[in-house]
């Protein structure tokens, strides 16, 4: 047997439910987004855009655009080497008009700041006590005419005297018949590169997602994010980055994370 409760609403309360319940099935309703990544009025191409909320993500093409899985009020990620990091959550507008465009701003290294002494900020003053250059000028003059002129025979280019960094070098240049084999050469380049990656990698991948991703999203504790990712390290992450694959990077530090805090640290 059934029964059945009928609720009497003012408009008031009434209208706040409706509301409320359309709110409610939006923020859980899924759409396939287009959008457009651009940086001074120019497309940029090959940008991760990472869906933090649901943990999925795509690379934009050679246009600048791209197609991704969103909901409302998820938070998006955009990273790339070349500009600055960026993180923008879909509204009602992005979702009613399926679309969303998205600038980047230009990465600019900052130098540190250099200090120069003893100047008045007077222009005329500082070039009236501009040291004395010390070093001797050249006495001789090149004129127009000069450049037709045909140079002499050079008798030390045909002189294949042996070169002496070539004949100590323990490695050598490759193909100049010294040093180790070419083979060994490449390998030994190889090594040294992968050691330089390996060495940079924890602290670049740390920079690229950011400690918010690790702590909030990962939960991991910030004291305990490089041996986290040295935990990873057996997945090849750090070929993986460097190859241009984030995302790849992105799901197996998602999936090692469940692991990770299973055990306690």
């Amino acid at each position: 047997m059934y029964y059945f409760v009928f609720v009497k609403l003012k408009p008031t309360n009434l209208f706040i439910f409706l509301l409320l319940a359309t709110n409610t099935f939006s923020q859980e309703k899924t759409i396939n987004i287009r959008g457009k990544i651009y940086s001074s009025d120019k497309v940029v191409p090959y940008v991760h855009i990472f869906n933090v909320t649901k943990k999925t993500g795509t690379i934009s093409d050679d246009l600048g655009g791209f197609e991704l899985p969103v909901s409302l009020n998820d938070t998006l990620y955009i990273s790339s080497l070349e500009f600055e990091k960026v993180k923008t959550i879909v509204t009602i507008k992005n979702m009613e008009s399926k679309e969303i465009f998205i600038e980047l701003i230009s990465l600019v290294n900052k130098l540190d700041e250099v200090f120069l002494r003893h100047l008045t900020g007077d222009l005329n003053a500082d070039i009236a006590n501009t040291p004395i250059d010390t070093i001797p000028k050249h006495n001789f003059e090149i004129k127009a005419n000069d450049l037709n002129k045909e140079l002499p025979y050079d008798n030390y280019a045909s002189d294949k005297r042996p070169n002496a960094q070539d004949m100590t070098d323990p490695i050598g240049k490759p193909g100049a018949g010294v040093g180790l084999p070419d083979k060994r050469y490449r390998q030994l380049l190889k090594l040294k590169r992968e050691l330089a990656q390996k060495k940079e990698f924890p602290e670049a991948i740390k920079n690229e997602l950011g400690i918010d991703y690790f702590t909030i999203i990962l939960n991991i504790k910030e004291e305990k994010i490089y041996q986290f990712i040295s935990y990873c390290e057996y997945r090849e992450i750090v070929s993986k980055y460097y190859s241009n694959k984030v995302l790849e990077v992105i799901e197996i530090l998602n999936e090692e994370s469940k692991n990770y805090n299973a055990i306690k640290n």
